[in-house]
């Protein structure tokens, strides 16, 4: 897969200087090169202030920013030892999210002049890793492995990585995830998943789903499920309990932190708003996509509804993880959907999801006598439900 990987990196690096040109934050001078421009560092929550304070440079826009702040802050301060987390607008919920802003820290070799470099590297990154592990995974099923490049058509994935956000590594973890627990190497997809979940909370569901499906597969016996379930979902759980008590002590509490949970809302409830917006001309992206936004959004709602209806009828893998990552695209609120950009962001895994449910339920090629057996024999088998 390291064609697939290499493809994906460069569509990552493309996409993030097109941002950069957007921004005007790159000419053919280098003297005029701000990496740190696609953070989109506000003034809202003064954590301009908190960087002054500190010495570290980011180039400001006026107003509230944008979510890829406060990975920038993190990574300024992995372990949460400065405490920098105290002046996010929801601090323990944004501190309990840190793979991001470490692996872009590690990429930066901890220095401080390089971890914009470092962080804005990782969604590249991010995009080879999630487009191998999506070619690899589909490729079971009897598809080409350049199919694995779909991974970079999600629209939240472009979005993560134009904005410096954690889309694309914990999707990218996720499809890995997925990919080692069809071939029943069941620790190593727990860790995958485990990471995933270290980069957004939400996206555990893509265990559990996983742990589902292999608890709820007919041949071995349940205690043997019981044990695979546990290790495909466990060590995600406990990392992130364990981090989670890291933040408690490390962050003081903040009544901001509870507005994370107007994200969800009722089934359809926030749908509802947002087409009936979308009917009414009102819903107006706030990213320079045109029509075109309603089109990705009204789409997303298509295929969180496609992953649902293939999950209720087949039992695959694939099919079960389009079901419940379709269900929880269905609760998103009107408050989060009505913004284009970070409804792209909320519904990604949701198009991901279901978009590999479809591919994987189309008409497998045929395999080669020679190539058959094995791995491909057993998600063929999986790819028709069984």
């Amino acid at each position: 897969m390291a064609a697939v990987a290499a493809a994906g990196f460069t569509l990552g690096c493309l996409l993030l200087l097109l941002q950069l040109v957007r921004l005007d934050a790159v000419s053919l001078r280098p003297a005029s090169l701000d990496l740190t421009a696609p953070f989109q560092v506000g003034t809202g929550w003064r954590l301009d202030e908190t960087f002054a304070a500190r010495g570290i440079h980011a180039r400001i826009d006026p107003g509230h920013g944008y979510d890829g702040q406060w990975f920038l802050g993190l990574a300024y301060d992995p372990l949460l030892r400065d405490r920098l987390a105290r002046s996010f607008d929801m601090p323990r919920y944004r501190a309990g999210r840190p793979l991001q802003a470490m692996a872009g820290w590690l990429l930066a070799a901890g220095r401080s002049r390089a971890i914009p470099a470092g962080l804005l590297l990782v969604g590249p990154l991010a995009l080879a890793l999630g487009s191998a592990a999506s070619g690899r995974l589909l490729a079971a099923f009897g598809r080409s492995r350049w199919w694995g490049l779909g991974f970079a058509l999600v629209p939240g994935v472009a979005v993560g990585i134009i904005f410096g956000t954690a889309e694309p590594l914990g999707l990218a973890l996720a499809v890995l995830g997925l990919s080692f627990a069809l071939e029943r190497r069941l620790l190593a997809a727990g860790a995958a998943f485990a990471g995933a979940g270290l980069t957004k909370e939400s996206y555990l569901v893509f265990a559990g789903a996983a742990a589902l499906w292999l608890l709820l597969r007919a041949g071995p016996p349940l205690r043997a499920r019981l044990a695979g379930a546990a290790l495909l979902a466990g060590p995600g759980v406990a990392g992130l309990g364990l981090w989670w008590a890291y933040v408690a002590r490390m962050i003081p509490g903040s009544a901001a932190d509870a507005n994370a949970a107007g994200a969800a809302g009722p089934p359809l409830a926030g749908w509802g708003t947002t087409l009936a917006q979308a009917a009414r001309g009102d819903y107006v992206p706030d990213f320079p996509v045109g029509p075109f936004g309603v089109v990705m959004v009204v789409g997303s709602l298509g295929l969180a509804l496609a992953g649902v209806a293939l999950g209720l009828r087949r039992r695959g893998l694939l099919d079960q993880t389009g079901l419940w990552l379709g269900l929880y695209g269905l609760v998103l609120s009107g408050a989060l959907l009505g913004h284009y950009l970070s409804a792209m962001r909320a519904l990604a895994p949701t198009v991901l999801a279901a978009g590999m449910a479809i591919a994987a339920a189309l008409p497998a090629r045929r395999l080669a006598p020679a190539t058959r057996g094995g791995r491909e024999a057993e998600v063929e088998a999986g790819a028709t439900g069984s």
